[in-house]
């Protein structure tokens, strides 16, 4: 087995030096073919570097495969002569581990790269493939545990300097956005493909080698106990892993935090042996100060629950300036003094523009309130009352610190930390103007889920929401930044049907290509005359009527904003094929100590239980809201309920899945039929119905994985199935980005009935074994 490591270290540590040499190739050449003389020397530089690191790296290994074999024939033997009363804590800490660890590693990559928001289950996938690799090479001789401490070293070094020591060319080719399906903002779009995907094909191995160790702990752990106890430890683990970074979220704490606790983790169990300590120590040292080098020494960097937030200073105004994930995301203005300024005039125009339209303004809502700029114009505006609800808590700090003109100090201002979605839904205050910020969440939302938080503001059913908080003549103002007329249209036609068929009026602002669409509960609403010539700005809303523009609306089922039409996600086929070749990579070299693939059924629930997980999340956070809180319980909720099942099997003494199957299948029947149905309301009982619709499922799946985890073979082997079937699961999801997720429950039936078959051909095939064995015995 460490043979087979070292070969594929070799491998990736060779693409890993030669991807900065091909990102920066292109910029080297300044004007056609002809080389810029100030980069030949870069150029030159970057090639040598690779050269020496290579050769280096490789010499190394060599030396070192002896020494690092020897360590792991120690680390499986301190494994298997761990003091029995230490067993139970050892499983339930490294499943604890390898959650925590896999959350980190996903959020900490989105932080670098803004476009692992779009590569939906991509860093889970890579986390699951090392993992499940792990467990069923849980019983060789060898656990080289001492490589996951180096392996993540080289994975934060590797992005941090293609990140940050990349030229402004090299940097633009690695942030462009492959996917023609979706619009996106912020990210160039796709120059070259081909370093895109190697540099996601790097990020994959580098993850899915670090993790098959910690898999392989967690196997060799698990077979020291009877199956369905180890099971249920390593449930309880996992679920003290979402419990840890939930607690690291509400802290705000860095990746620095987030990875000493995963590093002292790994460390723990190499006590028994001081020089696998040391070697451990050293590069756990390494990575802490890669992780904590300042990259960016003129910005302040500020982890909130859901993105990096960078801040500074506007070199034009000297004012805040916020960065996410090294993109321009807002800048705060003082509009109470411009008057004078030409260019602050109109944006101060365009803040104050809704405001115009209306002359009540006693109760105003303002959802992606931000560092404030809306509210100041709200209160400029004369608003008695003005609800501004922001999701990200880092960001209200920031603006109620820094603002110039102090909004959120304004008696008239209630600052409220919440998703909009959610404060729409479930408030009983009425406003004379709801008005929509520049909401934009292309960022990773928390923890191991790839939701978008603007996706469920944007659809049909979350403006119906906001227009039943509007008075009888309240007006709904939604400014957007649009991509294109497609994407206006889709905001055009949502409104339109959500305002019973009357089109919504569209003005072209002018600033950052924003559009505002208003619309008014009064059916003799109008813009007042002079407005538009007073602001300058132009009313566009016959190009937006056009059907020539081809729109879909985005609904609840089907949330995908920046996808103007309602087509298969094609271009996510490449993403899909390369993920599928990394984890045939992975495993195949690993051929003759590979597992027996026997246990189809556990596969075939693993990629169910990843589809109704999916479904759980997206509807649980619909219905309870999107924030990190909820996101983080509903997954804490879906480990308790499969511990609940597994204790279930055992004080009940289930044998049989036939009855539990049956009660999967209705329960995943009865969640499609209230999917279509339009979902749960807003109400205690409804949410009570929608807990109970949601987790069903998944209290079943688990007695029916626990029963037959208890008449099956090693658990190493099983989990290891199953995790490779949540591979699948993830990557069948894609599906909704075209039949919608309500689909996933008629996947995760199938899923689940093949799961039945094969159990009941794998009984029927073990039988005659059995019978044609037993003469030849006799």
């Amino acid at each position: 087995m460490t043979k087979s490591f070292v070969h594929l270290l070799r491998i990736v540590f060779l693409a890993s030096c030669l991807m900065p040499m091909v990102i920066e190739l292109p910029g080297l050449f300044s004007n056609g073919l002809v080389l810029s003389p100030g980069l030949l020397v870069r150029g030159s530089l970057v090639v040598c570097l690779a050269g020496v690191l290579t050769g280096a790296f490789h010499y190394l290994l060599e030396k070192m495969e002896p020494r690092l074999d020897l360590h792991s024939r120690d680390q499986a033997g301190y494994l298997d002569n761990l003091s029995p009363r230490f067993v139970d804590l050892a499983i339930v800490g490294s499943a604890a581990l390898s959650l925590f660890l896999e959350l980190a590693v996903i959020r900490w990559q989105g932080t670098v790269f803004e476009f692992f928001a779009f590569y939906k289950n991509f860093g889970l996938l890579s986390c699951f493939v090392g993992l499940g690799l792990g467990y069923a090479l849980a019983n060789r001789d060898r656990i080289p545990l001492i490589l996951t401490l180096p392996l993540l070293a080289w994975e934060f070094g590797f992005m941090i300097v293609l990140r940050f020591g990349l030229g402004q060319a090299g940097f633009e080719t690695i942030q462009s956005m492959p996917f023609r399906e979706q619009l996106h903002m912020g990210l160039g779009g796709a120059s070259n493909l081909g370093v895109v995907y190697s540099l996601l094909a790097v990020v994959f191995l580098i993850t899915a080698l670090g993790f098959v160790p910690v898999g392989q702990l967690c196997g060799r752990l698990m077979e020291r106990r009877a199956k369905l106890r180890a099971y249920g430890l390593n449930l309880l683990g996992s679920l003290l892993g979402v419990l840890f970074m939930l607690a690291a979220s509400f802290l705000w704490t860095p990746p620095l935090v987030w990875f000493a606790v995963c590093f002292l983790a790994i460390l723990l169990f190499h006590l028994r042996k001081p020089s696998s300590l040391m070697v451990g120590t050293g590069f756990a040292v390494l990575a802490t100060i890669i992780l904590a080098w300042p990259v960016s020494p003129l910005w302040h960097r500020l982890y909130s629950p859901y993105q990096l937030l960078e801040i500074g200073q506007s070199d034009d105004t000297g004012l805040m300036l916020i960065r996410a994930a090294g993109h321009y995301y807002q800048r705060v203005y003082d509009l109470s003094k411009s008057r004078k300024d030409v260019k602050l005039k109109s944006i101060r125009a365009y803040y104050e523009f809704p405001y115009k339209v209306l002359a009540q303004l006693a109760d105003v809502a303002v959802v992606g309130a931000g560092t404030g700029n809306d509210v100041a114009a709200a209160l400029r505006s004369g608003a008695g009352r003005v609800d501004a609800i922001e999701i990200d808590p880092a960001i209200l700090m920031a603006g109620k610190a820094s603002h110039p003109e102090k909004p959120y100090s304004d008696p008239r201002v209630h600052a409220v930390v919440n998703d909009a979605r959610s404060f729409l839904r479930t408030t009983d205050r009425k406003y004379d103007m709801i008005v929509y910020g520049l909401l934009d969440s292309h960022t990773l939302l928390s923890q191991a889920s790839s939701v978008r938080l603007d996706s469920f503001v944007y659809t049909v059913e979350g403006l119906r929401e906001a227009r039943t908080r509007l008075k009888p003549d309240g007006v709904v103002s939604l400014s957007f930044a649009v991509l294109g007329d497609q994407l206006a249209r889709k905001i055009y036609l949502m409104l339109q049907q959500v305002f019973d068929g009357r089109a919504p009026r569209c003005v072209m602002a002018g600033y950052d290509g924003s559009v505002i669409f208003l619309e008014s509960n009064s059916r003799d609403w109008n813009i007042p005359p002079g407005v538009l010539q007073e602001t300058g700005f132009q009313e566009v809303t016959t190009r937006y009527a056009d059907p020539a523009i081809l729109a879909d609306v985005s609904t609840d089922d089907w949330p995908f904003f920046y996808m103007p039409r309602r087509v298969y996600p094609v271009s996510y086929l490449v993403m899909i094929v390369q993920v599928l070749l990394l984890s045939l990579l992975v495993t195949g070299n690993f051929f003759s100590e590979k597992p027996r693939f026997s246990h189809l059924s556990f596969f075939f629930l693993g990629v169910g239980f990843m589809l109704v997980e999916t479904k759980g999340i997206t509807e649980m956070g619909v219905t309870f809201g999107n924030t990190w809180q909820v996101i983080g319980i509903v997954i804490a909720s879906i480990l308790v309920m499969a511990f609940l099942a597994n204790c279930a099997v055992q004080w009940l003494r289930i044998r049989r899945p036939w009855i539990p199957y049956l009660l999967l299948l209705a329960s995943l029947a009865a969640g499609w039929s209230v999917a279509g149905s339009g979902g749960f309301s807003s109400t205690a009982l409804g949410r009570l119905e929608a807990a109970a619709v949601l987790t069903c499922p998944l209290f079943f799946s688990g007695i029916v994985f626990s029963t037959l985890l208890s008449t099956r073979g090693q658990v190493s082997g099983i989990m290891a199935m199953n995790l490779l079937g949540a591979v699948c699961g993830g990557l069948l999801e894609y599906n909704s980005m075209y039949f919608g997720f309500r689909s996933l429950y008629l996947f995760a039936i199938v899923c689940y009935l093949l799961a039945f078959v094969s159990d009941r051909l794998s009984l029927k095939v073990a039988s005659v074994e059995t019978a044609v064995a037993a003469p030849a015995a006799s």
